[in-house]
């Protein structure tokens, strides 16, 4: 595109959000507004659609996806498959693979003492 088309372009891109801007301040819906301002209601929509179109084109080509490497972060409390249940200051760890009669006598236990 020539400078020239390029300024016209962008003059006629200033108009139409001025269009819009004007129109959404207004209060009235955008039909009401229309008539009101011997707009064709399709032209505005067609404006509308082009406008948010160079804009989204615009976005895409300032925006650079960036990749980041994140940190391995460790966790400060040992990772384990065992239960823990931790009651007004104290901790109950059952194995993994602990059998059901084993985990019900403990959870009674805990129960009858408190």
């Amino acid at each position: 595109m020539d400078e020239i088309s390029v300024v016209k372009t962008e003059v006629k891109y200033a108009e139409w959000i001025a269009m819009v801007e004007e129109c959404r301040s207004s209060g009235l819906s955008i039909r009401a507004w229309c008539e009101e301002n011997n707009v064709n209601l399709k032209t505005y929509h067609y404006r509308l659609r082009r406008l948010r179109t160079m804009f989204l084109d615009q976005h895409k080509k300032n925006t650079v996806p960036e990749i980041k490497k994140l940190p391995v972060v460790t966790p400060s409390v040992p990772v384990t498959n065992n239960v823990m249940l931790h009651l007004e200051g104290i901790t109950i760890e059952i194995p993994q693979g602990s059998d059901e009669n084993t985990i019900t006598s403990v959870l009674r236990a805990v129960k009858s003492a408190w």
